[in-house]
Parts: C-alpha cells; sequence; structure tokens
C-alpha cells in the first residue's frame, strides 16, 4: 500500500482469482468437493478470522463483517462514528471494505494473503486501495479502475515448484509433502481433502448415473447471469453518497444472491421429484459452487437439459422489487448455461472447461445483434449450449466443432438454444429460430417408443456427410413412411443435436 495512504480513511476490494479453476484442477471427486467448501465466503471467512484472532475483544464491535444488516449500512459514515473497518457489501464474487485508516487496512491484507495462501495452498487474492471521499460514484470508478489495473499487473504466485529429485502429483506437477486415503499428496490436494467429512465421498458421482449397464453418462454445468454487472452499474450511476449507496448496493447484492439461490433450490426439489424416473434412490445431482449469479453443479446426464431449461424458465418468474428503476417498471432475470455431458474416464478440468466454453457461446448468441433487443439496457434472453465430451480436445470448443462439426462450409449443428421468457420484451419472436421447443419436437420423434433406435443413429451418421446424402435417406425415410423428415436437410442441425441427445433423455 502506498505510504500515503497510511493514515486516510480508505476503501478496499478484494477478489479471489482463479476460484473455478482452482476447484476443477483436479480428477478426484473428494477434491472437487473439498476446494469447493474451502473457497465458499473465502473473504468473509477470512475477515472474520482476522478480527477474532488479531483484534481485542474490547474493539471487536467496532470492526463490522455482516453486511447483511440493514441497521449498519451508515455505521461507519456517521460523524461521530468510531467503527474502524465496515465491509459495504459484497457482489460479483468482489468484497468492498471501509477503513478508518490505511494502516489497519494494510495489516488486515496481509493477514488475509496468509490466510487465503494456509487455507487454499495456491489461490491469490487481487486487493485495490484508493482514498475514500465523499463521494460514492467516484470512489467506485475509481477503485474499478484500479483492481483493472493491479489484476493487469499482477504477477500470479505459485508455490514452489518440485525439484529433480522430489516426487510429484500427476495432476498439479507440486511436490508430494505428505499422505491422506492411504495415498501420496501435494499440500493443495492435502488441504482439499481434509475440508472434507463426508463418507463414501469418491462415489458421490458415481451414485449419479442410472445404473451399471444402462447409460452411464454425467453433465457438469455452469450458469452464469447476463449482464448483471454492467446492470448494476447503469442502476447506481446517479447514487452519489454513501449512505445511499451501501444501502442500495446491499439491496441489489442481496436480491440477485437470494434470487439466483432460491431458484437453484427450486430446481433441485424438482429434480428429487423425479427420482422415480431412476433405478436407484441415490441422489442425482450435486451443488460445487453457488455464489450470487454463478452456479456450477454435476448431475445425471438425463436430468441436465431439462433441469437447465427448468431452472432459466424460473428465474426470470422471481419478483426483483428490488431491481425496479423508472425506465423498467418490470425488469427480468436471465441467463445462460453450459452443459458438458462427459463420462467418468474423462477428465473434470476438461469438462469443467468445455461447460464454461458452451457457457460463452450461449452469451456470445444471447447479446448478439440478432438475438437481444436494444433500449437504455442491452435485453437478452435465456440460452444454453452443450456438448458430449468425447475428446480431451473438446475444450477448445470453437475449433473442435470447426474440424467436427462442419461439412461443405457449413455447421450442421443449431446450439445454442432459446429458453422462452415471460415478460419477454419481443425476445421469444425474435429467438424462435432457436426456441429449445425445436430441439424437444425433433426428441419427442426420436425418443417415441414406436420410432427404432437403430434409424436415429443411422440419420445421426448421414447428417455430416453432406446434403447429398441427406437427399438419399430423406428419399428412403419417404419410402418407410416417415413422413417427419421431410424437412431433415433444411433442419439438419436441429436434427443432428436431437440424434446426439436422445440416448439421453428421461
Amino acid at each position: 500500500m502506498r505510504e500515503e495512504l497510511l493514515g486516510k480513511e480508505v476503501l478496499a476490494m478484494y477478489d479471489i482469482r482463479g476460484i473455478q479453476s482452482y476447484i476443477f484442477k483436479t480428477n478426484a471427486v473428494k477434491e472437487i468437493i473439498g476446494a469447493s467448501k474451502l473457497v465458499d465466503d473465502i473473504i468473509i471467512n477470512g475477515l472474520k478470522s482476522y478480527v477474532k484472532n488479531r483484534v481485542s475483544t474490547e474493539e471487536r464491535d467496532l470492526y463490522l463483517v455482516d453486511w447483511h444488516n440493514e441497521a449498519t449500512a451508515d455505521a461507519f459514515i456517521k460523524n461521530d462514528s468510531k467503527v474502524l473497518m465496515q465491509v459495504m457489501f459484497v457482489g460479483g464474487g468482489n468484497a468492498y471494505v471501509l477503513f478508518r485508516n490505511g494502516s489497519i487496512c494494510s495489516a488486515v491484507n496481509k493477514y488475509l494473503g496468509k490466510y487465503v495462501l494456509e487455507k487454499t495452498y495456491s489461490l491469490n487474492v487481487a486487493i485495490a486501495v484508493i482514498e475514500k471521499t465523499d463521494s460514492y460514484k467516484e470512489d467506485y470508478r475509481k477503485i474499478n479502475i484500479e483492481m483493472r489495473r493491479i489484476k493487469a499487473h499482477m504477477p500470479i504466485s505459485k508455490p514452489v515448484g518440485a525439484f529433480s529429485f522430489t516426487a510429484t502429483d500427476t495432476v498439479t506437477g507440486m511436490p508430494i509433502t505428505g499422505v491422506a486415503d492411504k495415498e501420496y499428496h501435494c499440500t493443495e490436494s492435502l488441504l482439499k481433502r481434509a475440508s472434507v467429512d463426508e463418507k463414501n465421498v469418491e462415489k458421490i458421482f458415481d451414485n449419479m448415473v442410472t445404473q451399471k449397464g444402462d447409460n452411464s453418462t454425467l453433465a457438469l454445468i455452469h450458469v452464469d447471469g447476463n449482464s448483471l454487472g454492467k446492470r448494476i452499474m447503469n442502476l447506481m450511476r446517479d447514487v452519489k453518497d454513501y449512505k445511499s449507496a451501501i444501502q442500495k448496493m446491499r439491496r441489489l447484492s442481496s436480491g440477485i444472491d437470494k434470487t439466483f439461490k432460491d431458484t437453484f433450490d427450486e430446481m433441485t426439489s424438482w429434480m428429487d421429484s423425479q427420482q422415480d424416473k431412476f433405478k436407484t434412490d441415490t441422489m442425482k445431482y450435486r451443488k460445487i459452487v453457488v455464489a450470487g449469479d454463478d452456479i456450477t453443479f454435476v448431475c445425471n446426464a438425463r436430468l441436465a437439459i431439462p433441469a437447465v431449461k427448468y431452472f432459466l424458465e424460473k428465474l426470470n418468474e422471481k419478483k426483483t422489487d428490488f431491481i425496479q428503476t423508472e425506465e423498467d417498471e418490470n425488469p427480468i432475470f436471465t441467463a445462460c448455461a453450459g452443459i458438458a455431458f462427459f463420462n467418468s474416464h474423462f477428465p473434470f478440468s476438461d469438462a469443467y472447461m468445455v461447460a464454461e466454453a458452451c457457457c460463452d457461446s450461449a452469451k456470445k448468441r444471447a447479446k448478439s445483434k440478432e438475438c437481444s433487443m436494444s433500449g437504455i439496457d442491452q435485453i437478452v434472453g435465456n440460452f444454453f449450449d452443450f456438448q458430449l465430451c468425447t475428446n480431451v480436445n473438446a475444450s477448445n470448443l470453437d475449433d473442435y466443432r470447426d474440424k467436427h462439426y462442419v461439412v461443405d462450409n457449413e455447421s450442421f449443428i443449431q446450439r445454442p438454444y432459446y429458453v422462452s421468457v415471460e415478460n419477454d420484451k419481443g425476445l421469444n419472436v425474435k429467438n424462435e429460430k432457436y426456441s429449445v421447443s425445436n430441439l424437444e419436437e425433433k426428441l419427442s420423434i426420436l425418443c417415441s417408443p414406436d420410432f427404432p433406435r437403430s434409424l436415429g443413429k443411422e440419420i445421426r451418421n448421414v447428417i455430416p456427410q453432406g446434403n447429398n446424402e441427406i437427399k438419399k435417406e430423406v428419399a428412403f425415410l419417404k419410402s418407410r413412411k416417415h413422413n417427419e423428415f421431410d424437412r431433415l436437410e433444411e433442419e439438419k442441425d436441429v436434427w443432428y443435436d436431437a440424434c446426439e441427445l436422445m440416448d439421453l433423455q428421461l
């Protein structure tokens, strides 16, 4: 921290870098689950630990960490306030904290860096600090600029690597330092494993499969809200003083967090209601990360697309009183999702990269001029993309699809797909071409009890061969009275997507 800030009131912004890659930098189920527990609220937990271990009992009331308490919104900024530290709010994965002077902030920063290192071993904390003024609007702008500068120039510190004479972890490449579960592991893996107290955790994902001898595919799903950061900045653009800003940002952050968590809980309740469609009673899903609008979970492959559709439909049914503005009296939440279908032998780290790439692909289409609505704020809809992981190169999604899903310089897949919304402001009509209902219609034909599965596989194999072979197939299908394939050539992209999914339906 700059020396001139040590005696002044400051605003600090904290961000943990690389959380998702940290969680999935392993192929061990226990480490994935352990890592997700370690990073959950790690900044707030670190600040609480500082207050507990470094602040005297008499002064602990002057360090306010509970940012959900509306009664403390103006505690720091009162004229006669003696509060030394206050968490303003947590949003978008970042924590914003006020300090009475830079010396306290510096001490907290050192403690928090060490805390994260000891808890996770390899995660990094990005910290931006500026002098506080009376203008929240200007301070918020400055500290986000400072954080971007910090991230751009911040070296990614890594633990000491292995020497030529030390054994190394096969996944992380870090030196072996101890034993857990009768196996040798590096420090990072040991910390992740130590945070898990569940029994038979290694069988959690195995128990999600339908049943041995049946389909054993899993799905890793990554969901991310659409343009919430930009939306919040627009909502806050006219707020200048700290008291109003803290109250409004707390309401927005808490509202967004609650909306996505409630929707996730509703989705998992729906997934529970589908249990009778499986041959076993074991749980068919597992939460990995639910942090605001950033959600990652694993589930049985047959639940994946219905669950994502359910989540996206329920999300924009939520009340948004906390986010309404005069310009937009009835706003909606939307999100995009990426689904990676994989078998147990496929690396989890690569599966996550595929899911994230699919989510990015969905967002790209959602925000395109073709699919979004322009206005004061760009209005985008719900989209999801999916990919079957049959090759580790699938993590390079665009290159993989250019190689495997293009014939005659034309892609034969339709994904990403659009999920309709209420109060759609024209989105449903604009995105009818990409509607998931088109995919569901094709799947209902392919998955009909009277439709031969072998014929579906034949269609799947013919489409990549080009339009001439498709025309021959249409003629053959007509001869067999399958007139529902009259438009196979024109709709080959949706038909191919449906053929890839026909074995993964509820």
